[in-house]
């Protein structure tokens, strides 16, 4: 089976040392870095057990193609099997397909699929059906278009084989085929126009109660080719967006695990539960529609970046675990400039040079903008956060906080808003930042703003699988976006988290920014 390292392992030495480590001063953050990735896997768990869990984020619907958040895939992966699956510590390896190959050109990705599967409503898994997933998540209608931008088409080669024919950015393609755009679902159930409603694909667990906004019920899927990713006979999924709520689950025991913030480490760790976390691929930031007046000045966003206090937030809102830096990509990965590091010598905080820059851009009238953020606890904090440091500037900003499904439709497609504060949960390759925030079509581009330096280097750097020779391109594609800096405005690369009670096991933080529940068990009483 092909494996292929997008990033480099992020061990827990990394967590103390050139990952964003908290500052020693900070207690709590100090005692936090004791805790591990992973919780290994118990051997006296009981396969009749139930897991509960809860999460910041749920999807409005089944289809994948119409994922509004990656933050939905959390409840897509337990009846959704991807082609290839993205590891805790950052490998990709087979899932449906068990083999990926790419051409000597990088045109071309080559899949060997899993042989005898059946979709749960008994339609056949062929090469058929992975093409026709493919066609349709690539589609202008699919809201995963951006994910897999450089496909030209797709070629069933016999009934388990199929190529991948590329334009380029071959480099993100098993990315991708690993996340949301990489989720297989039935054909039959599409054309039958039940999916939204009913999930039907390949998985380790079957729905068998929705409740939109809620929860969702899970049970064993039968016959299903890897049990043992079916430690638990049932699982129930809640929707718990509030911060405090999911804590004050787990503490009185409604719910066995919850993705959590580093900074509620120590009252959870004295109730008895077991933090994990991660250095993770994922950033906090801000975006500006440059369609709106004035945010189609470099200048102004030059300003804006220097307006914002990213080791503030940092420190204040993640306890340290939220690393301060100008540019998108995680310091493991092929994307990330050591030249530029993380940039606070570039746009360091500085509100008087920022009020300069506005000034110089001709912005000398105060400037009103409602601004969105997820209606999550720690996102709204942010918001605020940013609210106020903006005011310093000459930006009054009105928080508009809506469900994270409802975010991106709102902001780039709706355009009801100047800005938005969140958080990025796509695939966790550089190439998600052009496809799907910096080209003029890019899904989280609303005012279809052109970069043609960053499109040409995120280009070249995209086109292998190997990321040392991607690297030298993104070098340069940072010392262009510090030139002049984009619509996006990345504030720190968070620090993933998530806590169980002690009979939980086999579970591990990925460095994507989520769970990874596949395996999770629970000890007999």
């Amino acid at each position: 089976m092909r494996t292929l390292r997008t990033v480099a392992t992020v061990s827990g030495a990394l967590l103390v040392v050139g990952c964003g480590a908290p500052p020693e001063k900070n207690s709590s953050a100090s005692e936090a870095a004791e805790y591990g990735t992973t919780i290994d896997l118990a051997d006296d768990f009981d396969s009749e057990g139930h897991f509960n869990w809860g999460y910041a984020a749920a999807p409005s619907n089944w289809d994948p193609s119409q994922s509004a958040s990656g933050g939905d895939g959390n409840f897509y992966e337990p009846v959704y099997d991807r082609l290839l699956s993205y590891q805790a510590d950052g490998t990709i390896v087979g899932m449906l397909a068990t083999d990926f190959e790419a051409s000597e050109d990088g045109l071309t990705l080559t899949l060997t699929l899993r042989e005898g599967l059946e979709f749960s409503d008994g339609t056949a898994f062929d090469a058929d059906a992975v093409k026709f997933n493919l066609d349709r998540n690539r589609s202008a209608d699919s809201r995963l278009a951006g994910d897999l931008h450089q496909v030209e088409s797709v070629e069933v080669v016999d009934e388990y084989t199929l190529d991948i024919h590329v334009t380029g950015a071959i480099g993100a393609l098993p990315t991708a085929l690993s996340s949301r755009a990489g989720m297989m679902v039935s054909p039959a159930a599409v054309e039958a126009g039940t999916l939204e409603s009913e999930p039907v694909g390949i998985g380790a667990y079957l729905t068998t109660e929705f409740v939109p906004g809620a929860k969702v019920e899970y049970v064993v899927s039968p016959d299903y080719w890897d049990p043992e990713a079916q430690r638990v006979a049932s699982m129930t999924y809640y929707y718990m967006p509030d911060d405090q709520t999911r804590i004050n689950a787990l503490k009185s025991g409604e719910i066995d695990g919850a993705n959590i913030r580093p900074t509620d480490f120590g009252p959870l760790a004295d109730a008895g539960l077991t933090p994990i976390v991660q250095a993770s691929g994922q950033y906090v930031y801000i975006a500006v529609n440059t369609s709106k007046e004035p945010f189609g000045d470099p200048n102004v966003r030059k300003a804006i970046n220097m307006a914002i206090d990213r080791e503030g937030i940092s420190e204040g809102i993640y306890d340290g675990y939220c690393t301060p830096q100008i540019q998108p990509f995680a310091e493991s990965g092929p994307g990330y400039s050591e030249k530029i590091g993380d940039g606070l010598d570039i746009f360091g905080y500085d509100p008087a040079e920022a009020k300069d820059l506005m000034d110089a851009a001709g912005v000398d009238e105060p400037i009103e903008i409602t601004m969105m953020t997820p209606s999550v606890t720690v996102y709204t904090k942010i918001a605020e956060v940013v609210q106020a440091q903006l005011s310093e500037i000459g930006i009054s900003a009105k928080i508009d906080p809506v469900p994270p499904a409802e975010l991106v439709q709102s902001f780039a497609l709706e355009q009801t808003a100047e800005s938005m504060v969140s958080i990025s949960t796509s695939i966790n390759d550089p190439d998600v930042v052009n496809s799907r925030t910096l080209a003029p079509g890019a899904l989280c581009n609303p005012g279809k703003a052109e970069y043609p330096e960053l499109i040409k280097w995120g280009d070249e750097g995209a086109a292998s699988l190997d990321a040392d020779e991607r690297a030298p391109a993104y070098e340069k594609y940072m010392d262009a976006w510090v030139e002049s800096p984009p619509h996006l405005i990345p504030i720190c690369m968070v620090h993933a988290a998530s806590a169980y009670a002690a009979h939980v096991s086999g579970v591990q933080q990925s460095v994507t920014g989520g769970p990874n529940l596949r395996g999770v068990a629970i000890s007999a009483a």
